[in-house]
């Protein structure tokens, strides 16, 4: 069936996003969070639960611009190493939210070096309408702002 293989297209599209910026995050070894709730800056040494929040709302803030059809705002979400790999071009032609409908925040944990950022998207799927499928971003800090490591 072809809505099938199309739609474990889009999983595996999916699963090779989060695999990949798990790596990433590994290999780069990038220390921290995000910036603190109120304009502080982040750091290793801030409260967990101040990562937590700083980083929760900066992937919404993300997502909410995904959702608004906005990439070139959600690239600006991207960390510095990652926009040095992939132009606005080809994030914007690598990253069609057409189909996207919503986002679910799951939960943020994060220690020193990162943040995991567990969500839950809605999509449309041309086969299938309202497809809920389980993302994991990973965070990182940089000049004591939150980063997401994007990988294609």
């Amino acid at each position: 069936m072809t809505w099938n293989r199309d739609f474990l297209t889009v999983i595996v599209a999916i699963w090779r996003q989060w695999a990949a910026a798990v790596a990433a995050a590994g290999v780069l070894g990038i220390a921290g969070c995000a910036s603190v709730p109120g304009g502080g800056v982040l750091s290793k040494d801030t409260p967990l639960e101040a990562r937590q929040q700083a980083v929760s709302k900066r992937a919404l803030e993300r997502w909410d611009a995904l959702l608004k059809g906005d990439t070139k705002t959600a690239y600006g979400f991207l960390s510095p190493a990652s926009r040095e790999v992939t132009s606005l071009e080809r994030f914007q032609a690598r990253t069609n939210t057409a189909s996207f409908r919503a986002i679910k925040l799951d939960g943020t944990s994060c220690d020193a070096e990162s943040c995991k950022v567990k969500l839950y998207l809605t999509f449309d799927h041309r086969a299938m309408s309202g497809v809920v499928v389980p993302l994991e971003e990973t965070w990182v800090i940089s000049d004591g702002q939150a980063w997401l490591v994007y990988r294609e």
